[in-house]
């Protein structure tokens, strides 16, 4: 189904400017491949997917992008250097995954209470990718972000309810990357390392508890099926999923193309922003109590704001200790403005 449209009369009416002005254009017959580690009916290729229609309606059908799902192309870990080395031309993952090899524009996806809504968390993570340390570590991966898809706040979804810190402690709960798991440790919970891939099976088998993601991707990842209880604790909004783009197949399209792609990220983004937040209302409304779900309410906030750790303030500290101190104090400025807006 187009989820185009939910867009606002604003964005119509440069949909079709945009449209008009691309007619006129003469752009280029390419073909183009694009690795996704997620299925296609996960609410996570959503805007994905409509970053895709919009730049084969942009070009009048002369861009032609086939899109490999469910990591058909290569799995998460795999799809930067399937990019970068050119075997693809698009991929998108989360750079979280890679602290080591990303740890100035990884950061975006590892940062637990920091962004309070999808915008600012799109608008926050795109401003530390424009950063010029930014583009010089993915410049050394010949990768370039077009876009970063976003979510609604994470929460956790369990197989037990959650209502005070007495219940989190030692509540094993799924967490990738380096900083989450630090995150959860530092409440007093177990975190777990598991695959995207393999959390429905881990909350089946009791392998883990709870896993940390929005409760609308928790249902359309059909979690609820095996984890009934959506915990209402506010864990920030997260940048999910990086666009890739091949770097130097990009610096070397032809300047319609790259403007195409990139305002198609723009209103990608922007439609995405307005779908979040009535799927946010719709979501605790109408598909947990479908699913026979429990909104639980986490009743011990007091206590939790006593312990919670200042995420941003501990990655700018570790990057000071691998040498990155002026990126990090750029990077750490921009995460802490938009962690005032959450924590108060």
């Amino acid at each position: 189904m187009r989820i185009y449209k939910i867009v606002a009369a604003s964005l119509v009416a440069l949909v079709v400017s945009a449209g008009a002005t691309a007619a006129q254009e003469e752009f280029p017959e390419m073909k183009l491949k694009y690795a996704h580690f997620v299925a296609s009916n996960n609410a996570l290729a959503l805007f994905d997917k409509r970053w895709v229609e919009l730049v084969e309606e942009g070009s009048g059908g002369k861009i032609d992008i086939e899109i490999f799902w469910a990591g058909s192309m290569g799995g998460p870990t795999e799809i930067p250097d399937l990019v970068g080395s050119g075997a693809v031309e698009l991929g998108s993952t989360a750079l979280g995954y890679f602290p080591s090899e990303f740890p100035l524009t990884g950061v975006v996806g590892n940062m637990l209470r920091t962004f309070d809504t999808p915008a600012d968390a799109h608008e926050g993570s795109m401003a530390i990718f424009a950063l010029p340390e930014s583009q010089e570590e993915l410049k050394r991966a010949n990768l370039q972000i077009i876009n970063t898809t976003t979510a609604n706040p994470y929460n956790l979804t369990c197989t037990k309810p959650i209502r005070t810190m007495a219940d989190l402690k030692g509540t094993r709960i799924r967490a990738n990357g380096k900083y989450p798991p630090l995150f959860f440790s530092m409440l007093g919970a177990n975190p777990q390392t598991i695959a995207f891939s393999e959390m429905y099976q881990a909350l089946e088998k009791g392998i883990i508890d709870c896993a940390w993601m929005s409760h609308d991707v928790a249902i359309s990842s059909r979690l609820h099926e095996v984890a009934r209880y959506a915990i209402d604790l506010n864990l920030g909004s997260v940048p999910l999923t990086q666009l890739l783009v091949n770097r130097e197949l990009f610096d070397g399209l032809p300047e319609n193309v790259r403007q195409l792609m990139k305002s198609a990220a723009e209103q990608a983004s922007a439609e995405e922003v307005e779908y979040l937040a009535k799927i946010f209302k719709s979501t605790i409304k109408e598909d947990m109590p479908t699913h026979k779900m429990e909104y639980v309410h986490f009743d011990d906030i007091d206590a939790f704001l006593k312990v919670e750790p200042n995420m941003p303030q501990i990655w700018e500290k570790d990057m000071v200790e691998v040498g990155l101190a002026k990126p990090a104090q750029e990077i750490g400025e921009i995460l802490t403005s938009y962690r005032e807006k959450l924590v108060k």
